[in-house]
């Protein structure tokens, strides 16, 4: 008798007639709406990579009032600000969000904005919850007058082959469906978790303050049978911040449920979404694009003859492979950070010197150069202590980028930690323009004329997207589009 775990097939399930309906007029609809409304969706990023599955919209790092103001003054119905809060303690998030909400409050009342605000986070259940959900809610009713009848729980992420059904959310593996906490990311050392059942999940991150049977659901059924009236009846019912959970294996079903969302904004509700990137782009109408050209990402001036350069802090199983996958196929100059010399006050200045002056010299030579963490993951005895080495590790490869003195021709960071301090404190990106995604799930941003190097594409690749040679394919588009030699 076999031991080995049977998962559900993902073709058979995503293929599920009962469940296959499709209806491309869907997001012009909900963009119609939103165009007659004026309602914008502030999203909420805790990493830089949540602008993976959004095109021609713009992100802002800096949430004072004044970049808050001018990230709503066009006609765009989506503004992303960068919290970067995945890499932080609980106490700094909350803060964060604390602080953005009440300049968000401040600046839509001056403006005569009406808005809901998304937490974006990780499609694999990573992140703080409920903290960021329930920080927001308290400012949105003390500073706002505003209460919250529900939040909706929506981590499907289709670019990622992620899925929720039957409240279970699933992450596609080797032509499965794996629940989520079978996988490496439920044994994240800081956001880990037991469950991938999401009303229980919802139990265990609320130490039991939430039972798992008070929270609503949306399911397949709803959505295919009842339709939007019926997810609207649904809605209607929650109250004092209740959590809804939405089942999703497809973007007709997340459309069905925003036309349903904003039908119930309309009639007074108020909600809270915490989502994956998928939802953002169907609750503000934007269509599919093709993905950028490798002539769209990369650097259209005198750059174009520097070398390009590959900054990879991620250390999942899944990165680790996608290095190992470029470095096999392509002679790249390849420069190891050694973790443990970085951690090390006493060996720290001399191993980033070490990088520091090699990067610089390989791209001023016009060769592209990868700098990757070592591969071993430093486990400290708690929570608290694991971030630090983090943000240590993310910092120096920081210092890196800060030390560039020349532009490379183009920039990929891999991680969502190493791509938001790279953005913020390497490269000085305040605001910059999302142009589309290289391949699935992968982001490219345009940096701002306040960046470090200004008007330069600037390719994030998350930790957890992607196939063994994604990173190597966007490596090869460049590389054949300039008709390089491997």
């Amino acid at each position: 008798m076999s031991n080995v775990t049977q998962y559900p097939n993902l073709t058979d399930t995503l293929e599920n007639p009962l469940f296959s309906k499709s209806d491309d007029s869907l997001r012009a609809k909900i963009k119609d709406h939103l165009k007659q409304t004026k309602h914008k969706f502030i999203v909420l990023d805790d990493d830089p990579t949540g602008v993976q599955t959004v095109h021609d919209i713009f992100v802002i790092t800096d949430w004072s009032k004044e970049w808050i103001k001018k990230g709503l003054s066009d006609e765009r119905s989506v503004l992303y600000i960068l919290t970067n809060t995945r890499s932080y303690n609980a106490e700094k998030a909350e803060k964060i969000n604390s602080e953005i909400v009440q300049n968000i409050i401040e600046v839509t009342k001056e403006m005569g904005i009406n808005f809901s605000i998304i937490s974006r986070s990780d499609s694999t259940l990573r992140g703080h919850y409920p903290l960021e959900i329930d920080v927001l809610q308290d400012e949105l009713l003390k500073v706002g007058n505003v209460e919250i009848s529900g939040h909706l729980i929506i981590p499907a992420f289709f670019e990622g082959h992620r899925y929720t059904l039957d409240n279970t959310h699933y992450l596609a593996v080797d032509g499965q469906l794996v629940p989520v906490s079978e996988t490496e990311f439920a044994k994240d050392s800081v956001f880990g978790f037991n469950t991938a059942n999401l009303p229980k999940w919802i139990e265990e991150k609320t130490n039991g303050s939430v039972s798992s049977e008070s929270a609503l659901y949306i399911s397949l059924e709803d959505i295919h049978i009842g339709g939007i009236d019926k997810i609207y009846e649904i809605l209607l019912s929650a109250n004092n911040n209740t959590p809804i959970i939405v089942n999703a294996k497809s973007y007709y079903d997340l459309d069905i449920v925003s036309l349903a969302v904003l039908k119930a904004i309309d009639s007074g509700k108020h909600f809270l979404f915490r989502t994956a990137a998928s939802f953002v782009k169907s609750i503000t109408g934007i269509n599919d694009r093709p993905y950028l050209s490798a002539d769209e990402i990369v650097s259209k001036d005198e750059s174009r003859n520097n070398g390009g350069f590959i900054v990879v802090g991620s250390h999942t199983k899944k990165t680790t492979e996608q290095i190992n996958e470029l470095m096999k196929k392509y002679p790249i100059e390849q420069i190891q950070l050694n973790v443990v010399k970085i951690i090390d006050e006493e060996t720290r200045a001399e191993e980033l010197t070490r990088v520091c002056q090699l990067v610089d010299y390989n791209i001023s030579s016009n060769q592209d150069t990868l700098v990757y963490t070592s591969r071993d993951v430093i486990i400290a005895k708690d929570k608290e202590e694991n971030l630090k080495i983090s943000q240590t590790v993310s910092s120096a490869l920081v210092e890196v980028v800060r030390s560039l003195k020349v532009k490379p021709k183009f920039i990929i960071a891999k991680g969502g930690i190493t791509s938001s301090d790279v953005a913020t404190k390497g490269l000085e990106i305040k605001h910059a323009k999302i142009l589309g995604q290289a391949i699935a799930g992968v982001p490219v941003w345009l940096t701002g004329s306040e960046a470090k190097f200004k008007d330069t594409p600037y390719i994030v690749f998350p930790g957890n997207v992607g196939e063994t040679e994604s990173i190597a394919q966007i490596f090869e588009n460049i590389k054949n589009d300039q008709k390089g030699e491997f």
